[in-house]
């Protein structure tokens, strides 16, 4: 059985690095499960480094994360809405919400009329991600979220497409069109409030990004994409003991279909770590043609994937099955019983694995 370990040294550490390099007010985002470290695990050290201002994607995760963080905490929905239930969910728990459409700025207005109460809310730019969010040409409709009677604007942002690629010129691209919808709104003599369009890679790659506060999620695991060295520590693993070992002849067929043959006689170690723990599990990445080549180099220089037992690397044999990998431990074999550790995206371990914290 496998288990998710946290080290919780490490996220702190990279809290701390991440407010260092801001030098801005942190937006935590901790949808996913808290990028899978633990929703309320992670809003409450987060909260006691002095970071209040979280963000979700979720209306599911509001009740839980009031409980943690309390009501002083201001929860940011990083989804617009035009759906009058859950815009009346998001303004009954207190939380912030987010205008990316004028029919959601309608229903918003109207669910706090109707409750006798002001509601907050950011106005999202759709600037390339191509998602929900105004276009930055439909500046008479963002212009008019600021006037609504009911809803206070404490913000406006965007969101990245290209960034983690480390792309310079379409993120420039990207924040010029925003900079140029906040010139726009301020020129009509509107107070914008707070510009947040910075993620986790921009908090790296592009300083100028920076603004008046970052949204960070990703770079608390220590897992981000960046073009120089940094601070960041990855934050946590899969663990699981070798319950077993088996003897293979060269030539013989391993998993489904026999795809994958011996070729050597083999001494492999059963882990029960696999792809239903997240093992093995990547993000869907955009086809663009650096990415492609970049995954062909990490194919070439990195063809299987591999555990840590006792501080050594030892490639998976085949593919990882939905409970198990089979591990070579031909060259350096080890004991049933020793402690196997799989490198994994948090993103992509369950919530009903269950979490360690160290």
């Amino acid at each position: 059985m496998a288990h998710f370990v946290v080290d919780s040294k490490a996220v702190a550490h990279n809290i701390d690095f991440v407010k260092r390099t801001a030098e801005v007010p942190i937006i935590a985002v901790v949808k996913g499960n808290g990028y899978g470290l633990g929703l309320t695990w992670l809003a409450s050290l987060l909260q006691s480094s002095g970071i209040t201002r979280l963000a979700i994607t979720e209306l599911t995760d509001i009740p839980a994360l009031r409980e943690a963080v309390g009501s002083t905490a201001e929860i940011l929905l990083l989804r617009s809405t035009a759906l009058p239930e859950e815009v009346a969910a998001i303004v009954a728990s207190g939380c912030t919400a987010t205008i990316g459409s004028s029919q959601a700025a309608k229903i918003l207005d109207d669910t706090a009329a109707r409750l006798g109460i002001v509601a907050r809310a950011y106005v999202k730019i759709d600037i390339g991600l191509g998602r929900y969010g105004f276009f930055p040409s439909q500046i008479e409709e963002i212009l008019a979220c600021y006037k609504l009677q009911h809803v206070q604007i404490d913000g406006i942002y965007g969101h990245f497409s290209h960034a983690s690629q480390q792309n310079n010129n379409a993120t420039h691209i990207e924040l010029n069109r925003f900079n140029g919808c906040v010139d726009q709104i301020s020129q009509a003599k509107v107070n914008v409030g707070i510009r947040h369009i910075a993620n986790s890679p921009a908090l790296l790659n592009f300083p100028e990004t920076h603004l008046d506060a970052v949204r960070v999620g990703s770079a608390f695991t220590g897992r981000v994409a960046a073009r120089k060295a940094n601070e960041l520590k990855c934050a946590a693993f899969l663990q699981a003991s070798v319950i077993d070992l088996k003897r293979f002849p060269k030539g013989t067929p391993m998993g489904y279909g026999g795809a994958y043959r011996t070729k050597r006689d083999t001494l492999a170690a059963i882990v029960p770590i696999g792809t239903q723990d997240g093992f093995g599990l990547q993000p869907t990445p955009v086809p663009t043609i650096p990415r492609a080549l970049a995954m062909a180099k990490h194919a070439l220089t990195n063809s299987h994937p591999a555990v840590q037992i006792g501080g050594r690397s030892y490639p998976v044999l085949g593919t990882i099955d939905m409970s198990l990998c089979m591990v070579d431990v031909t060259d350096c074999p080890i004991e049933r019983g020793a402690i196997a550790r799989a490198d994994v995206n948090p993103l992509m371990v369950p919530s009903d694995v269950e979490r360690i914290y160290l």
